[in-house]
């Protein structure tokens, strides 16, 4: 079936956001946690830039608080960035706006950049900046408390998607995509293109929203791809897979 894939990751999604909604409107309380930090059948998680955040915010060290962090690095170093492709509330939104041609303004590696300012800036205002602005977190908490403030950051997400392309934030910005794409760099999950099956007829560039190519030669392109599994589902001549190696990938290369 065409785009099953997509359709995969849209209930995916959809069963992370169910996941924490029903105990706050049901019970009334949030009793499994939020996308920052979270309880899943008694293990504790919480994503690694907050524990980053949080550790140079306090100034001090809590183990609890990294062992927690501990299954999602191990998923990234397996899987790659697929927190940002299956789970990101923001990036579901994102996916729902019109996709238009991306204008290109984004540097693949900026938002690296941006996480180590949100780091500095972590440590120096003793805040955890990423968790207090950012619109993936401010999304969370528009769904599980209601509207406010935070709607801003939303709504400016959005409208720069609108701008800019649908994921400018995610190309561009986001702070947290950093750390997971730098975790899955060398993952062992990634997309192979089978040199001889494919035409290059450009199909899965183009269905790519991160713009990057499947199985891309370089770290940027190891960095930047979500493992979404987009270009699959739009390749007719099944050049591309999944395969479940860091080594040996026949691929086209960068900008091929």
């Amino acid at each position: 079936m065409k785009y099953k894939r997509k359709y995969i990751r849209r209930l995916i999604q959809l069963a992370a956001i169910g996941w924490l909604l029903p105990p706050v409107y049901f019970l009334g309380t949030v009793w499994i946690g939020t996308y920052i930090s979270a309880d899943f059948f008694g293990v504790g998680l919480t994503d690694p830039l907050s524990v980053l955040e949080i550790t140079l915010a306090g100034r001090a060290f809590w183990p609890a608080l990294w062992l927690s962090a501990l299954p999602l690095v191990v998923l990234a170093l397996l899987l790659g960035r697929v927190f940002c492709s299956y789970i990101c509330p923001l990036n579901f939104l994102l996916e729902l706006l019109p996709r238009r041609q991306d204008r290109q303004l984004t540097l693949k590696i900026l938002p690296i950049g941006i996480l180590i300012l949100v780091l500095l800036l972590s440590l120096l205002l003793a805040v955890p900046v990423n968790n207090t602005l950012s619109p993936v977190f401010a999304l969370m908490r528009v769904l599980l408390f209601g509207w406010g403030l935070e709607l801003l950051l939303v709504a400016v997400a959005a409208a720069s998607a609108l701008r800019w392309g649908q994921k400018i934030w995610c190309r561009a910005i986001c702070p947290l995509g950093a750390v997971y794409g730098l975790l899955g760099i060398k993952r062992r999950l990634f997309l192979q293109v089978d040199a001889a099956k494919c035409v290059r007829c450009g199909r899965c560039r183009a269905a790519c929203s991160m713009g990057t190519y499947p199985g891309g030669s370089s770290w940027k392109e190891a960095y930047i791809c979500t493992n979404c599994g987009d270009c699959l589902d739009v390749c007719d001549k099944d050049a591309i897979k999944f395969i479940w190696s860091g080594k040996g990938k026949d691929t086209l290369g960068e900008g091929k």
